[in-house]
């Protein structure tokens, strides 16, 4: 099994970290998290972990990268 783990660009004012782990049967899975950091502090958000199993390490990374910025959007004000 192999794991690995990225960190993206920011977005917003948040930078994503992408975990993706091969499991035993050869399909990937994903786990995404979002550090924000304001002017006063960073804080680290672990989103809950899908279900989902993906063919390739790319797939599941893409989808995690997806996931992670639809939080974003979704969760920190806007012309941050």
């Amino acid at each position: 099994m192999a794991v690995e783990r990225k960190t993206f660009p920011v977005y917003g004012n948040c930078e994503i970290a992408i975990s993706t782990e091969q499991m035993k049967d050869g399909r990937w899975a994903v786990v995404a998290s979002v550090r924000e950091t304001t002017p006063t502090a960073k804080r680290n958000i672990d989103l809950p972990v899908p279900a989902q199993r993906f063919d390739s390490k790319e797939a599941a990374e893409e989808y995690g990268l997806r996931m992670a910025k639809e939080w974003i959007d979704e969760n920190t004000p806007k012309g941050a």
